[in-house]
């Protein structure tokens, strides 16, 4: 199962790793979009105002003075292979011959000289791509175009009648949108890889608790499944000893049924912590909480485990420090409290002593049950009250543990919103302490 746990994982990273490439493409894509269209509407826009300005009928200075049109430039030299062109204008007569040759420079020229004249281009805004050659090597230069005619009541002589074909090098413009590819596709692979190996770690860190989760229901399952077949085999092996013995009496087989009765009494035990495990896992359990008189609550456990203790020759201590009322599930404390006054028993030695104190301090019910055992190795301490763990796997055997006492003990704890901790009991043994908060309560009156 863990197996396929970690191939659902697997299969959602790849789900993951598919969806950041494609929101990383699609934004990469809006960005590289949205910036040649932003390039190519100045460059229309700087076309659109070439025209508007060819076509205006105020008079320009004479053709061939220093200060024509921006685009009837001065002579230009012979392109090179990194040259780029200005903006120009051809202008054509109604035969489609070049008029303007000597506007526009001999290199220029010998460039546009093999442009022909469109008419059902007029008016539109076109692409154009132009050779050159210096020697041997070749270079390739892009214009956008537009066609226009100009009216014969032009004022300007010049155009008065002709078609313009305005042309607007657009190298720059591309070597900037080429520049700006690139530089975005390494910005965008980088923040990728990056959103990648973020999303890896995170969906790691997030698996992790529910892949130690899987384990530990795993390992809980098969414990369960240990600790009852147990109890259920020694139940099957008396019960079919007895029917190899049908005419013996009850009293000749007493020792038997007492053997199988003691495992339905710890099966049954075992089945009532399991239900309140299983519960508290799916928030079912919740706490009553009513006012309870602690003086009275302390003597339901003490007149209990008080004879309990001297039939097995051990001494059990009470010290009550505290009366009055307090407010919590005593059902549920009274079950927490035996817990540890069991494992106490269990533990201590013969004429070995266990306390059972309870206080009130700081609005605070704190019960410690101390033992003198054999005490708990620092390194078992963090996990005592983990589901089935035991701290000496052949001695819970035969004191007839199952490791679920003191997760129960804990999680009714929490469910106070109090803690549990186990601490040394020097010399030796070992002292539980419980903290649960209870409110202001209601102390005992003083009779004067």
């Amino acid at each position: 199962m863990q197996d396929t746990t970690k191939k659902q994982w697997l299969k959602f990273f790849i789900n993951e790793l598919v969806s950041f490439t494609a929101l990383f493409a699609i934004l990469g894509g809006i960005i590289y979009l949205s910036f040649r269209e932003s390039i190519y509407k100045n460059i229309n826009t700087g076309l659109y105002g070439q025209r508007t300005e060819i076509l205006r009928s105020q008079k320009r200075a004479k053709v061939g003075g220093d200060n024509i049109h921006q685009y009837q430039s001065r002579s230009t030299p012979p392109p090179t292979n990194n040259a780029t062109f200005r903006t120009n204008a051809l202008v054509f007569n109604s035969r489609g011959q070049i008029e303007n040759s000597g506007m526009i420079g001999q290199g220029a020229f010998a460039a546009f000289q093999g442009i022909k004249l469109v008419k059902r281009n007029l008016n539109q805004v076109k692409g154009l791509e132009i050779t050159t050659s210096i020697g041997s090597r070749e270079s390739n230069h892009y214009f956008m175009t537009l066609l226009i005619k100009v009216p014969k009541t032009s004022a300007n002589p010049s155009y008065a009648g002709k078609y313009v074909l305005i042309l607007q090098n657009i190298d720059a413009d591309l070597l900037a949108v080429q520049s700006f590819k690139k530089s975005l596709a390494t910005t965008l692979l980088i923040f990728w890889a990056l959103a990648i190996a973020i999303a890896y770690m995170l969906s790691r860190m997030s698996m992790r608790p529910i892949l130690v989760s899987w384990r530990k229901q795993k390992e809980f399952s098969a414990n369960a499944a240990h600790e009852l077949r147990t109890p259920i085999t020694v139940i099957q092996n008396q019960m079919e000893y007895l029917l190899t013995k049908p005419k013996r009496q009850i009293m000749d087989e007493a020792v038997s049924i007492s053997t199988a009765l003691d495992e339905v009494n710890h099966m049954q035990t075992l089945i009532k912590r399991l239900l309140m495990l299983s519960r508290g896992d799916a928030n079912i359990v919740q706490i009553q909480p009513k006012n309870v008189d602690l003086k009275s609550w302390t003597h339901k456990i003490t007149n209990i485990y008080q004879p309990l203790a001297e039939s097995r020759h051990k001494h059990l201590e009470i010290d009550t420090l505290d009366t009055g009322t307090a407010s919590f599930d005593p059902d549920l404390m009274y079950q927490a409290v035996v817990i540890l006054l069991d494992n106490a028993l269990k533990y201590t030695p013969e004429d070995g002593l266990i306390k059972l104190a309870t206080k009130r301090a700081y609005n605070k019910l704190i019960v410690s049950v101390s033992d003198s055992g054999p005490g708990i190795p620092d390194a078992d301490k963090k996990q005592i009250f983990e589901r089935f763990y035991r701290v000496d796997q052949s001695r819970n055997a035969k004191t007839g543990g199952n490791g679920l006492g003191l997760a129960i003990a804990k999680f009714i704890v929490q469910q106070h919103h109090g803690k549990i901790d186990v601490r040394d009991n020097l010399p030796h043994g070992t002292t539980f302490v419980i903290s649960v908060p209870i409110g202001q309560g209601r102390r005992a009156a003083t009779k004067k």
